[in-house]
């Protein structure tokens, strides 16, 4: 996994966008473009709402370059002030109405796959691009019904790729309480899938 340090290279990366070197800036976008637009498509679950999440975390990332420190990775400050963006505009939402948050539409990608393969005893059986699309489906719902800091973990660990390092960083909690929470995450997700997948497979109960 990831060290959560700052490398010379990093180091390097910041102080030449500090200075406005367009280059280091396209660098730096491209660096994390593709896990950061997942982890808040997954957070706040609306893909347009997220491409403008993304482009205000990078307009905060440049205002903010003189006020980062070296003691995290450039990744987990970037997706700290990401994680926050979300969080705001969560509760600005809550504020009009109750929300039902669905944390997988922003469709695949990330480590969905190695996800999936945690899950893999509860996986369908032999069909159609149907079945496999409905059970893409209910693993959406049911993430979406976790927790807030279990889905959290869980988003950031399985499709964001980050180290627990770098989430306990981000979400200000110990490593092992994140641990805990993506290791909880797993078994409800578990729990709730194992029935519609038993009754799809024997038809019975048992």
């Amino acid at each position: 996994m990831k060290d959560d340090s700052v490398t010379r290279d990093e180091a390097d990366l910041v102080r030449r966008c500090a200075r406005g070197d367009g280059a280091a800036y396209r660098e730096l976008v491209g660096r994390l473009e593709k896990p950061l637009l997942t982890f808040i498509q997954k957070y706040v679950g609306e893909p347009n709402l997220a491409e403008d999440l993304f482009q205000e975390t990078f307009v905060r990332v440049v205002r903010s370059l003189g006020d980062f420190r070296p003691d995290a990775s450039i990744t987990t400050w970037i997706f700290t002030i990401a994680r926050n963006l979300c969080l705001d505009h969560l509760k600005a939402k809550r504020r009009h109405r109750e929300v039902s948050i669905d944390a997988g539409s922003g469709g695949e990608g990330g480590n969905v796959i190695d996800f999936r393969e945690a899950l893999r005893t509860l996986g369908p059986g032999p069909g159609a691009q149907s079945e496999a699309r409905e059970q893409e489906a209910k693993l959406r719902r049911a993430i979406g019904e976790l927790g807030g800091p279990k889905r959290e973990a869980l988003i950031l660990r399985a499709f964001s790729g980050l180290s627990y390092q770098e989430i306990a960083r981000i979400t200000e909690a110990p490593v092992g309480t994140v641990k805990f929470r993506v290791h909880e995450a797993v078994q409800e997700l578990a729990r709730k899938l194992a029935p519609a997948a038993g009754k799809d497979q024997t038809g019975t109960g048992s």
